[in-house]
């Protein structure tokens, strides 16, 4: 089945009260949040550190803290907080959140011993962002009541950015953890060709029916 997921996230986004003034609000605080936006990442993977729920995925297999994956991490993290930041409902951002949902539920070969992410430390992420997030607007805005409506606008743009997120794991039951893998030789640690197909599978996908969707619509003479 292929999802129209821009349309799935503007039903979600009405449902929830996200409006244009909310995205505005959300365009308006990205000076802010990007000035700050090593502090922010580095509060949320140290929060991770601190719990052997979530330190163990940026463990080598002999137990030790991978600096080089919390690195990249944090880089992603930033990454998608400048996404999040120039949100627009088309078909390019859901891939972007489906594609974090597969790669957190389906660990690739060489990270297959820790298993999946559980999709509750998803959850716990996304509300600890917002809890950041929103302490560093009433630290940087002048007007409480500006930082108020900024923080609540953040939040419903979380919420919604989670349903398509955990629609990444098609089911709640985690992958299992396997035996550590051999050392690769050549240490590129990209992803294996079974996520990529997944991943691919859904942008194919998702363009297919985004055309079919505006064929039909120019039929209908709908101009949105």
């Amino acid at each position: 089945m292929i999802f129209d997921w821009p349309t799935r996230m503007q039903q979600m986004a009405d449902f929830m009260g996200f409006s244009e003034e909310d995205l505005e609000l959300v365009r308006a605080s990205g000076p802010i949040l990007l000035d700050r936006a090593d502090e922010l990442t580095s509060a949320v993977y140290d929060h991770f550190m601190q719990f052997p729920q979530t330190a163990r995925f940026f463990l080598t297999p002999e137990g030790e803290i991978d600096q080089t994956r919390l690195d990249r991490r944090k880089h992603s993290l930033a990454r998608w907080l400048r996404h999040s930041i120039d949100f627009r409902l088309d078909e390019q951002f859901p891939v972007f959140l489906l594609a974090m949902g597969v790669v957190h539920s389906n660990p690739s070969l060489e990270r297959g011993y820790l298993g999946s992410v559980p999709a509750r430390f998803m959850i716990g992420t996304m509300s600890f962002a917002q809890t950041a997030i929103a302490g560093v607007l009433l630290e940087e805005m002048l007007d409480p009541a500006q930082a108020l409506r900024t923080s609540n606008a953040w939040n419903k743009l979380l919420m919604l950015q989670l349903d398509v997120l955990l629609a990444g794991y098609v089911t709640e039951t985690p992958t299992p953890a396997t035996e550590p893998p051999a050392p690769l030789g050549d240490g590129s640690g990209e992803e294996p060709q079974g996520v990529r197909r997944v991943l691919t599978n859904i942008l194919d996908g998702n363009r297919t029916n985004g055309n079919a969707n505006g064929a039909s619509e120019q039929t209908q003479g709908d101009g949105q």
